[in-house]
């Protein structure tokens, strides 16, 4: 108020409308930055910028194709895909127990084969990761990897664990195409650990269109963006 000579209505008003913007959190008498993923739980994770999620899942189903073999990793963004994936014979393999547990509620008559990995399963996220994890997925071969993301820049694609990133890896490496989910607020974040340089990168899926400076970053490195709606 005194910096912007601004009545707290409008502050408020202003405070509300980032929140809804899912770049930060609303608490009492203020903001915070949205906690990472090492200190919030999955549950607390998934509703941030949940209608950009879905948007995204809805736009990322839209790829499949009968018989597709696809990996999808353990984020509240690639977790969505369990309410749009189409009843098509589809092979997924995931490291997420979550996921897991949703397809196979709804798998009756869907012709989907869920495949599991091992490996140690990180606090609170119901993601299976580590060597167990990551020897798993190296058996594999898949028509696309879904992957979620903590951060995207013209540097390249981080995330906020190295474990995460170590299973993020082999998907890449073992998939014809990468296909990154990614809502608006990740663009321009950076993680702790880098996952891969753009040119690795095959689709983009976000919420919003990318501002000029990321778009040419992105046509430079061969990355198809889709928005989803």
């Amino acid at each position: 108020v005194r910096l912007f000579k601004a009545s707290l209505a409008t502050v408020r008003r202003d405070f509300d409308k980032l929140a809804g913007q899912g770049g930060v959190v609303r608490v009492r008498g203020g903001l915070r930055l949205p906690p990472s993923f090492s200190g919030a739980t999955f549950a607390s994770r998934e509703v941030q910028n949940a209608p950009a999620k879905r948007a995204i899942a809805r736009r990322a189903v839209s790829l499949l194709h009968e018989g597709d073999v696809i990996f999808i990793d353990g984020g509240t963004t690639t977790y969505q895909l369990a309410d749009y994936l189409p009843r098509l014979k589809l092979r997924i393999i995931t490291n997420s127990m979550r996921l897991a547990s949703v397809l196979d509620e709804r798998s009756a008559g869907s012709g989907w084969e869920v495949f599991l990995t091992g490996g140690l399963l990180y606090p609170q996220s119901g993601l299976l990761i580590g060597p167990a994890a990551q020897n798993n997925l190296a058996q594999y071969h898949a028509h696309r990897a879904f992957l979620s993301v903590g951060g995207i820049t013209a540097d390249g694609v981080f995330n906020t664990n190295e474990l995460v990133v170590e299973s993020e890896k082999i998907m890449m490496t073992h998939a014809d195409r990468v296909v990154l989910l990614a809502d608006h607020t990740k663009l321009g974040c950076r993680a702790m650990c880098k996952v891969c340089d753009l040119a690795e990168v095959d689709t983009l899926i976000t919420d919003r269109a990318p501002d000029a400076a990321h778009r040419r970053a992105f046509k430079q490195a061969g990355v198809e963006v889709l928005t989803g709606a």
